[in-house]
């Protein structure tokens, strides 16, 4: 399902003497498959996009495509609920959300919520937390029994177990070591490589949107101020720095070395990996 934003804008409490604009111009593709990150500050707007991606929010000007769904400003909108099953969002310390009583009861909320039978739920429910790597014995425990880590991937397993064509990540590593983050990530991608599941990531760390990412969205003050390939994002490091983002550590380090050694490395390495690489292929040519 390919979402499609065209001239989007959002007021929150329009009409009325605490009217703010929170999104303005707003014309972005996310397209069936792919893989994309939005970054910016907090009050950029990204919260406000994501909460259209699933109709939580309507616009207030232009309109949001989802599949053939169309949601604008000036029509009347049924028959949503097919969007929220299709498109799942996972906010920020989804585990604050865990309220039942098992594992396999959280989640199988969801799937009974859209009319799936109990056996089917279950099933489900089994699947989706050998999705997110728990073993098959968390189904019976408590939620409030496992470590933080643990119960956010419940959490997400709630989600998963709904079949979304599209997961959105808000900030999904907020809080986790950096075992846990690194594990969490590449499992979305593992998700989305193998299943097809077209991930939109929302997150502050630039290395995670470096490295999975197919298409980097900027957001600044409501509205999309860069986007591109993660390679022609990071390259513009000092407009990027101007509005207060930071790079990859391995755009840090590049410009560190060309600055340092006076060189240019012919590279688009996004992360201390591919760095690492070039320069031991640079020394083993003579270039360093």
């Amino acid at each position: 399902m390919d979402i499609i934003f065209k001239k989007v804008e959002h007021r929150y409490q329009k009409n009325t003497p605490f009217e703010r604009l929170a999104i303005y111009d707003i014309d972005l593709s996310f397209l069936e498959g792919g893989y994309y990150a939005i970054i910016g500050h907090t009050g950029s707007g990204k919260s406000t996009v994501i909460q259209h991606l699933n109709a939580l929010l309507k616009p207030t000007a232009g309109k949001v495509e989802l599949g053939d769904i169309v949601v604008a400003a000036d029509k009347k909108q049924k028959k949503l609920k097919g969007i929220r099953k299709k498109v799942g969002i996972v906010f920020q310390y989804p585990e604050h959300q865990l309220f039942e009583e098992t594992v396999e009861k959280d989640i199988c909320f969801g799937p009974l919520n859209f009319g799936v039978s109990s056996e089917e739920a279950k099933k489900k429910a089994a699947f989706a937390l050998e999705m997110v790597g728990l073993p098959i014995e968390f189904l019976q425990k408590s939620p409030f029994e496992l470590s933080g880590g643990q119960m956010r991937r419940v959490a997400i397993a709630g989600v998963l177990a709904m079949e979304p064509e599209v997961l959105v990540l808000d900030e999904p590593t907020a809080g986790l070591d950096p075992r846990g983050q690194e594990e969490l990530m590449a499992m979305f991608y593992k998700l989305h490589k193998q299943r097809g599941i077209t991930v939109i990531l929302v997150t502050h760390n630039m290395e995670d949107a470096a490295q999975y990412a197919q298409e980097v969205v900027v957001m600044h003050k409501g509205t999309v101020f860069l986007r591109g390939k993660p390679e022609e994002v990071f390259s513009n490091a000092t407009l990027l720095e101007e509005i207060g983002l930071s790079v990859p550590l391995s755009v840090k380090c590049k410009q560190l070395l060309e600055q340092r050694m006076n060189i240019t490395l012919d590279t688009n390495a996004l992360t201390i990996e591919a760095l690492a690489e070039e320069i031991t292929s640079l020394f083993k040519k003579g270039g360093m």
